[in-house]
């Protein structure tokens, strides 16, 4: 009996050979896009994460499918059947994937001498590291590249109509992509870490391999899979090129990938820029194009009408890039001034308005010039890897053209608006005559939308991208009450970030500089910023005076850098800054005594990622620090891993030390533990040191260190320079450094205690979710609890093995100044009784400051404003008042108040201060006369209670009846 197969209809047999081995390639692109993201990633972890580095790992990428498309463009099948050499292929890119995730770290560990030896022959080291990362992806990438090709040449595949095959298949395996950038990110690198992720992705190819083989033998193929003594495929160009279509397939993929760059650009003033979202992102461009591709094969009946199709195609994507930018739904997200607050569901809404329509259509055009392409060739493999190959190669231009000509030159509007005109010189460009003819259809409907696109330049509105930039900018703006209060002051769309420079203006002066990177806040001038960015220099400088060389990893707003140049032995100081428009920004800042750092002539600047630098320089340091990026920004986790803490120890001297950012305010509790852990498996003198905030500071010393001299330390605050700068960040005396001690690693070790470390290959133990506010505070106040937290200082061996006892006196009331600090700024606190106790308990000058909310800052504009008035403005008045106590000057406080109630401007708050210092300065009559006066203006609640209770017991007072 015959098998039931013969008697199928041919055209119902073919249809479910395309379901078939549109599963396979579905399967074969979720390992594929797993893999591209492992490899970028762990490239970057090896060869640098810079633009330029970044670029050549993507143009290795991008040349090995291109190899493999060029293969299947001029070679035919010899002996071979297609399902055989597919499954051969996908196990390639199985074992040759997982081998360069398990090798790759060991690679860069290995080239780390080479990059040392080749530090000073820049040009020869950036070749080698594109031809190293060209060989290593090599063999996985062109396999990849010939698998959809090889796979259309299926004999049964021959039976249905080319047009709906490929589009299908293409589809299927452009939604596996999809399916690929969201299960990997969003599960299995957290699972099963990247290694672990590697296993996965070749395990899809496996089985890929293995349903090819499986439907292969259903077939009755009896062959050898690798049959003796034959090449698979042999060379044979005998087809004329189609050019004019194969132009069109490079156009067409080097817009869509440059739209990629700049939307994404575009789509980060929205929303945060986590790999969470990047993932997001990926997946509706790619789900955009396969679901176009699935819509191509759905509808592609008859070839022969295809090129009458194109044009069309081309121009609605010119009409879909702006119009899409246009009606943008940006107002959906409220953005805050944080990051991680926009969930993954407005993510995806924005990037389907923003992102899908393009991304769709591009979808329908790949299956359609091929199908084209396949007219003019004939064979399906050769047109297939034709047409790929080109579209490969403009997909690789894309990305570099957004990323280094466009972008930096025209910003990402006037991007759009060049792509929108790349597509119609393409549907130009592929025009025939009677496209245009009236008399047809086809002829109107591009002409019409030929109309409707020279409508859209015309009437489009060029000043749409300030609205963006306003977004991004304006939580930074605006007070909780929609009050401006800062400005923009500079604009750079450079090759990797959007930056914007806001300027915060007192008295009309400046007063302090943010700097967002997209639309986050990525370093700032303001005072409480200072305090913990000039402490990263300041505490390795007290514990290693003698430091000569410094690194300085990430600029930021150059105040760590401005600290470390005012250190007392410092000869050299090497900044390393991935985007040399921070650099560039150096020069637009300006204040009281502000000079650029990068003018100094002891500092050299390098335009390289932190983590690169450190592998190839071979420069030794005395201390290593910096102004990184929050660790829940996209990429910045590499730079909190234990194998960056590792480098950074690999480059210090002999008891140098290292000082890191931990914001334990942007993290949840057991992120910043593995960071903690990861820190101190590389430090075994490891240390937490931190001011009344949540800003902490990791301290790390590269061998026992040693015991610093009181006079040493105290060279700091005698030297006007650095004394100076001390004292106008609130370490006003040396015990005060003391009092930022939080833990040392015995503490780290407890609270750590079975905890992993944060490491490269397991990045997700750093996850993108928002952290809890209320666990982070109780948390701190564990170690900022002074009774508590001097007890650990006093116990600590680390500080016993550094800190001079001689300054061990007293130190209890610098902890107690440090949590009542940390009280107020949380949770709120009785402000007149925390000023009561700084003036009466304490000479620090900057909690009375504080307290009154001024800083040296404020002060120091208000000062110099109230010098050129004959009257002091009245808006000067409070820092003017706050700035009389800091000194300890009662009497010239009592009459700036008296000089604010003579010009009516007095407030209760200003009547309660008044009342409490004339009682401070023993004119107690007046504060009952005061009081007196008042009385049918203060409502008695807790706090008039208490004021007048304190000023009775500790002054005499007798309150108003």
């Amino acid at each position: 009996m015959l098998d039931g197969r013969l008697h199928r209809p041919p055209h119902l047999y073919a249809t479910v050979r395309v379901a078939i081995l549109a599963g396979i390639l579905f399967l074969s692109g979720i390992g594929s896009l797993i893999f591209e993201t492992l490899w970028l990633r762990l490239s970057g972890l090896s060869f640098g994460n810079s633009v330029w580095a970044a670029a050549l790992i993507l143009s290795s990428f991008m040349a090995g499918l291109a190899l493999g498309n060029a293969i299947a463009a001029s070679s035919r099948f010899r002996r071979w059947r297609p399902l055989h050499l597919y499954a051969v292929l996908e196990l390639a890119v199985a074992f040759f994937g997982c081998t360069i995730v398990f090798g790759l770290p060991l690679l860069g560990e290995l080239m780390r001498p080479v990059w040392q030896m080749l530090w000073n022959y820049q040009p020869t080291l950036i070749g080698l590291r594109f031809v190293l990362s060209f060989l290593i992806l090599l063999i996985p990438t062109t396999a990849m590249g010939l698998t959809l090709p090889v796979l259309v040449e299926d004999p049964i595949l021959r039976r249905a109509n080319f047009g709906r095959a490929i589009g299908f298949l293409y589809g299927s395996n452009t939604l596996g992509a999809v399916a690929g950038a969201v299960v990997g990110e969003a599960y299995f690198i957290e699972a099963f870490g990247l290694r672990g992720t590697g296993l996965a992705a070749g395990l899809a190819s496996c089985i890929a391999a293995a349903i090819a083989l499986l439907v292969s033998k259903r077939d009755g193929d009896t062959a050898a899979l690798i049959p003796e003594r034959a090449v698979p495929l042999r060379l044979d160009v005998s087809y004329r090129p189609p050019w004019r279509l194969l132009f069109v397939s490079f156009g067409t993929g080097a817009i869509v990938l440059c739209l990629e760059v700049v939307w994404f650009r575009f789509l980060r003033l929205y929303v945060p820029s986590s790999s969470t979202a990047f993932a997001v992102m990926l997946a509706v461009v790619l789900a955009g194009i396969g679901l176009g591709s699935i819509v191509a094969g759905a509808i592609h009946r008859r070839s022969a009408r295809l090129n009458q199709l194109l044009p069309v195609l081309l121009l609605l994507a010119a009409i879909a890039t702006l119009s899409s930018y246009l009606f943008f739904p940006g107002e959906v997200v409220q953005t805050r001034a944080g990051v991680f607050d926009v969930s993954w569901q407005q993510i995806g809404f924005l990037s389907i308005a923003l992102i899908f329509p393009v991304a769709f259509l591009s979808g329908i055009l790949f299956p359609s010039i091929v199908a084209c392409v396949q007219a003019s060739v004939e064979d399906r493999m050769n047109s297939t890897g034709i047409t790929t190959l080109f579209n490969t190669t403009g997909a690789a231009a894309g990305p570099l053209l957004a990323s280094f000509m466009l972008l930096p030159s025209i910003g990402y509007q006037w991007s759009l608006i060049v792509c929108a005109a790349g597509y119609a010189l393409l549907a130009i460009l592929v025009c025939e005559h009677s496209t245009w003819s009236l008399r047809r259809p086809i002829g109107l409907v591009t002409t019409g939308l030929c109309a409707a696109l020279i409508l859209f330049f015309a009437i489009f509105p060029h000043h749409r991208a300030e609205m963006h930039f306003a977004h991004a900018s304006r939580p930074y703006e605006t007070d909780d009450q929609g009050r401006l209060f800062a400005h923009v002051v500079k604009k750079v769309e450079g090759a990797s970030d959007t930056l914007q420079l806001l300027r915060r203006d007192l008295f009309g002066e400046p007063y302090y500089y943010r700097l967002l990177t997209n639309a986050f806040s990525m370093s700032a001038t303001n005072p409480r910023s200072q305090r913990y960015m000039r402490l990263f220099a300041y505490l390795p400088l007290a514990f290693r005076p003698e430091s000569e060389d410094v690194l300085l990893i990430c600029y930021g707003c150059g105040v760590t850098a401005d600290a470390f140049l005012r250190g007392l032995h410092v000869k050299r100081m090497d900044v390393v800054e991935i985007s040399k428009e921070v650099l560039q920004l150096a020069d637009f800042y300006s204040g009281i005594n502000y000079s650029n750092p990068l003018r100094d002539p002891r500092v050299t600047t390098f335009i390289q990622d932190g983590r690169f630098f450190l592998q190839a320089s071979p420069r030794q340091y005395d201390i290593i620090s910096g102004e990184p990026p929050p660790p829940k920004v996209a990429g910045a986790v590499n730079l909190y891993t234990e194998e960056f803490f590792s480098l950074m120890n690999s480059r210090l001297k002999q008891g140098g030390i290292v000082t890191f950012w931990l914001p334990i305010n942007q993290l949840k509790v057991e992120e910043a533990k593995a960071i903690l852990r990861a820190f101190h498996n590389v430090f075994a003198n490891a240390s937490l040191w931190a001011s009344g905030d949540q800003e902490w500071i990791m301290m790390g010393i590269k061998g026992p260190g040693r015991k610093v001299e009181e006079e040493e330390l105290r060279q700091l605050w005698s030297n006007p320079d650095t004394g100076a700068d001390l004292r106008g960040i609130g370490v006003e005396v040396p015990q005060q450094l003391g009092a930022l001690f939080v833990m040392d690693g015995e503490e780290i070790d407890r609270i750590t205690q079975g905890v992993a470390p944060l490491t490269d290959i397991y990045p997700k133990r750093l996850t993108d979710e928002p952290w809890d506010d209320e666990a982070n505070h109780r948390f701190a106040l564990i170690y900022l609890e002074a009774p508590s937290a001097v007890q650990r200082f006093l116990r600590s061996p680390l500080i016993s093995a550094i800190w001079p006892e001689t300054l061990n006196k007293s130190l209890e009331s610098f902890f107690i100044v440090r949590q009542t600090r940390y009280f107020s700024e949380t949770i709120g606190s009785n402000k007149l009784a925390e000023l009561d106790l700084y003036l009466r308990h304490s000479h620090l000058r900057m909690p009375v400051l504080e307290v009154l909310g001024s800083d040296r800052f404020r002060l120091a504009i208000a000062e110099r404003v109230a010098k050129e008035s004959q009257t002091p403005p009245l808006e000067t008045m409070p820092d003017l008042i706050a700035g009389a106590l800091a000194r300890r000057d009662i009497e010239g406080a009592i009459r700036l108040l008296e000089s604010e109630k003579d010009r009516a401007v007095f407030s209760l708050n200003d009547t309660f201060l008044l009342i409490y210092l004339y009682c401070l300065n023993g004119s107690v009559e007046k504060a009952e006369a005061l009081a007196a006066a008042q009385a049918s203006s203060v409502q008695k609640d807790w706090f008039v209670d208490w004021l007048w209770g304190k000023l009775k017991n500790d002054f005499g007072f007798h309150p108003p009846r």
